[in-house]
């Protein structure tokens, strides 16, 4: 070895310590900088979204129903989900209660006079989140206006969201959600038989909306 020379390793090693350290300060500007996703477009899967609802008879039993034509479109925004909206439409003639007769009297003109109101119509306004342990930032009041035989009328669901993911079966971008409402029928001009039927008619909502391309 010359007088004075330094070793290999020592002159290595600053050099890899610089290269080291300017990684590193690069993955944490990474990290630190949060990923930011667009706000989705979704449309409602028919298939698998599902409407019951239910109104006191006579104070003895409820009678249960149901819907099986739904429609709509949701935009979720996961960075800011006051800022997501739900457009849906429900045809009549899907309506099912288990018995043809009254399911006819219902869409009958005394009560939803389907023929010329075919369909119920829903549009979020506002939606605001709900705050709580048993679901924080999954849980919202969705706010809007529900259109029922020609009248409109303001309508809160209270939505909890279950999953956003891909789905196991079609591998498109799927998300589920629950929700839950009531409403007073006469607001809608529905008022047959108010007294011994019930007045608020209440309904739980299972959906699935799959992501547009």
């Amino acid at each position: 070895m010359r007088p004075n020379a330094q070793p290999i390793q020592e002159i290595q090693m600053p050099h890899i310590l610089t290269r080291a350290a300017i990684a590193i300060s690069a993955l944490g500007a990474c990290s630190s900088t949060p990923v930011s996703a667009e706000p989705q477009s979704y449309t409602l899967d028919g298939e698998h979204t599902h409407i019951v609802w239910k109104v006191d008879r006579f104070g003895f039993a409820n009678t249960v129903g149901s819907f099986t034509e739904i429609s709509g479109s949701l935009i979720l925004d996961e960075d800011d989900p006051a800022a997501s909206s739900v457009t849906a439409e429900i045809a009549l003639s899907g309506l099912r209660s288990d018995h043809a007769e009254r399911e006819e009297i219902i869409r009958g003109p005394f009560w939803l006079d389907a023929e010329q109101h075919p369909v119920i119509r829903f549009r979020s306004t506002d939606v605001h989140l709900r705050d709580g342990e048993r679901c924080p930032s999954r849980c919202a009041h969705v706010v809007g206006e529900m259109t029922l035989k020609g009248a409109t009328a303001p309508l809160t669901l209270s939505v909890e969201l279950n999953k956003i993911g891909t789905d196991p079966v079609t591998k498109a971008q799927a998300a589920g959600f629950v929700a839950t409402g009531s409403f007073d029928r006469a607001d809608f001009g529905v008022s047959t038989a108010l007294g011994p039927i019930g007045g608020v008619v209440s309904f739980e909502i299972h959906a699935l909306a799959i992501a547009a391309d």
